[in-house]
């Protein structure tokens, strides 16, 4: 009888431990299911990670294509602003000694331009400066890399009966990689548009233009040409009763 009780508590001890063996086996996963969850992880990775690296990849040309707008935008800014403000006064010295000038040429890339304005700032304390000054803007290739055209700005720090070259003052890029730069001058009398002005010249316009267009061409993030223009209005057209005071 004990034996039969005995083998009795074992059959059932068995069949208790065989279901919990099964839940065992079924709560796992087989080499192969783990197999594909990492294929299937490796390849959303793979996706998340081409979508990120585009997304930065555009973020770096919208920023460089903003910066070179910004860049084209003051120095657009800049060349208006100082040629509204030009003027030439009613000094009567020969027309190759005159302080005051307007005077532009015609360049197959860029054009140059030369004149005096009342835009001098004066930024130092107890230096020979005035609030009149000559600006000229030219182009000069780049020393570290000749295949680029940079528009230079020059800008002296008074005016003098002198040549301009000489004249004190500071050069500095203004806009760097520029393929062309136009400027057309509108002559208010004969109601036409002009390639080049100079009042220096006995024969030339002796009145300023009274609208200057500015036509800029650069080279963008992408290395293609953009084409910028603006229009500046000259307020003092006819000379003007200035005269510098001689400290």
């Amino acid at each position: 009888m004990i034996d039969v009780i005995a083998r009795i508590n074992r059959i059932n001890r068995i069949k208790t431990i065989a279901p919990c063996r099964r839940a065992a086996r079924a709560s796992g996963f087989t080499l192969i299911e783990v197999m594909v969850a990492l294929a299937i992880l490796a390849f959303i990775t793979s996706i998340m990670w081409g979508s990120f690296s585009q997304t930065a990849a555009n973020k770096r040309v919208i920023e460089a294509a903003q910066d070179r707008s910004h860049t084209v935008r003051v120095a657009m800014l800049r060349m208006a602003r100082e040629i509204e403000m030009a003027f030439i006064d009613d000094e009567v010295p020969p027309q190759a000694e005159r302080r005051t000038l307007f005077t532009a040429t015609s360049r197959a890339d860029i054009d140059e331009l030369t004149f005096s304005s009342f835009a001098h700032q004066r930024l130092r304390a107890g230096l020979n400066e005035g609030d009149t000054a000559l600006i000229n803007y030219f182009g000069e290739r780049d020393p570290d890399d000749r295949r680029t055209l940079n528009l230079m700005r020059r800008e002296t720090r008074r005016l003098q009966l002198e040549d301009p070259k000489v004249i004190p003052g500071e050069t500095y890029i203004l806009c760097p990689g520029v393929t062309h730069l136009k400027f057309s001058f509108y002559d208010y009398k004969k109601k036409e548009w002009q390639g080049d002005w100079d009042t220096q010249s006995p024969s030339g316009n002796q009145f300023l233009p009274s609208h200057v267009r500015i036509t800029l061409t650069v080279l963008d993030e992408r290395g293609q040409e953009v084409t910028f223009s603006t229009d500046a209005r000259i307020h003092m057209t006819d000379k003007v009763g200035y005269r510098p005071v001689v400290q």
